[in-house]
């Protein structure tokens, strides 16, 4: 297998996370992320946020604040 590069990490990251990657394919960028600080770091920033949003999801927010989210949701995603 060719070596791991910065980028692959960046494009294979859902799937690590998901533990769907073959086993190699993982191994190989444990290996890089231990060996390369600002990939793991990148990581870290990664799980950091994944965890705030699903802690966002989960609170409750007064109805205004819920529109605002929706109506800039709605034209930053089109």
């Amino acid at each position: 297998m060719a070596k791991t590069s910065c980028r692959d990490c960046v494009d294979l990251l859902v799937d690590y996370l998901e533990g769907v990657l073959p086993e190699d394919r993982e191994k190989a960028l444990d290996e890089h992320f231990m060996a390369c600080p600002p990939c793991l770091d990148f990581l870290d920033q990664y799980r950091a946020s994944s965890s705030l949003c699903r802690k966002a999801i989960e609170t409750d927010m007064p109805d205004a604040l819920a529109a605002k989210l929706g109506e800039f949701l709605n034209k930053s995603c089109k």
